[in-house]
């Protein structure tokens, strides 16, 4: 059985300083700007802990504190993460998800991924995932976690809408989220404030930092939009 892929993200709102960092790509987001290091970051288990370095761009530690939530095949927890980036002092949240079972790209045409972090207490996480042929949103699994002061909950019914750009790239992003024994709909609204694309083992990705609002708070967090790299295809 092979080991879990796994992907980190961190988003430090003091600095606008912000990063996804996976097996073979780094990705660093500052202020509107974004690219990919040059070298191939290293990811490895420090105790409870994970750590990734990239040459000397990037320490950093990640330590969950919030329970793991299952997000379909992905396990993900938000996070405290230490260190540097880019010579900067980083103390700040994010996010750890390791993948365990990879998406079945041959009956899939999209998987998004999102996380809305506001504070030590609040969060959200979801991701979707668009079958092969589907006409629109309202074929997607989409399985979502809220994180609140007691605990996680798993969302009953979450729908995300989002308005790209003519190249597929994510603008600005909604979420309602139906909590089991509520009337209506936790909303989340969002609006890119970074991004950059590429391809990745014939697959294109999109991967942006956003910026969250959600019951007056405001938050950060990644919306990454991953689709087979087939000519024509679209978000």
């Amino acid at each position: 059985m092979s080991e879990p892929a796994l992907s980190l993200a961190f988003f430090d709102g003091e600095r606008d300083l912000h990063g996804t960092i996976r097996a073979g790509v780094a990705i660093l987001f500052e202020h509107d700007r974004s690219r990919a290091l040059s070298e191939s970051p290293e990811l490895e288990p420090d105790g409870e802990s994970w750590r990734a370095t990239c040459g000397e761009a990037l320490e950093l530690t990640f330590t969950p504190f919030a329970p793991a939530v299952d997000l379909g095949g992905t396990s993900a927890q938000v996070c405290e993460v230490k260190g540097q980036a880019e010579g900067a002092g980083i103390d700040c949240l994010g996010t750890v998800s390791q993948t365990i079972t990879p998406p079945a790209w041959s009956e899939l045409d999209a998987v998004r991924t999102i996380s809305a972090v506001f504070d030590r207490e609040h969060a959200v996480l979801a991701a979707a995932r668009r079958p092969r042929g589907a006409l629109g949103h309202g074929q997607e699994l989409v399985v979502a976690h809220l994180l609140g002061p007691d605990g996680s909950v798993a969302v009953e019914d979450a729908r995300v809408s989002t308005v790209y750009d003519g190249e597929g790239r994510q603008r600005t992003a909604g979420l309602e989220l139906w909590l089991p024994g509520e009337d209506f709909p936790r909303r989340v609204s969002g609006r890119v404030r970074a991004g950059l694309s590429l391809t990745l083992e014939g697959l294109n990705v999109h991967a942006a930092v956003f910026g969250w609002r959600m019951e007056g708070r405001d938050g950060l967090g990644a919306y990454e939009v991953t689709v087979r790299d087939d000519p024509g295809e679209a978000a």
